[in-house]
């Protein structure tokens, strides 16, 4: 799962022993909802933790987005999203959709 770029992104995030800490959470997570990411997933999802990091750390928002566009995404990869998000303080609500993708996209894989 950690590859020497995922190393890398985790040097570089602005809080690098917090983002480890999500990874590691969201591993376990992941791993209880059975969901198996490839290396690309993995790097994908890691630099999206990255930036939620920042964001949390900043106070940066996201804008708001069109929850419609998420309509096709399964409940369970919404709600996973919504724990991870969870695990941080002051994330814009909208960013479980956003990260929901990841979720999404490793489950239709599987």
């Amino acid at each position: 799962m950690i590859t020497e770029e995922i190393k890398k992104v985790i040097k570089n995030s602005s809080n690098s022993r917090k983002c480890e800490m999500i990874i590691i959470e969201v591993a376990e997570l992941l791993k209880q909802a059975n969901i198996q990411m490839t290396d690309a997933q993995w790097l994908s999802l890691v630099s999206h933790l990255s930036g939620m990091v920042y964001r949390s750390t900043h106070q940066k928002p996201i804008d708001a987005i069109d929850k419609e566009l998420f309509s096709e995404v399964s409940t369970d990869s919404i709600k996973l999203a919504e724990k991870i998000c969870n695990l941080f303080d002051d994330l814009h609500e909208d960013e479980k959709y956003l990260l929901s993708i990841h979720f999404e996209s490793a489950r239709l894989q599987n």
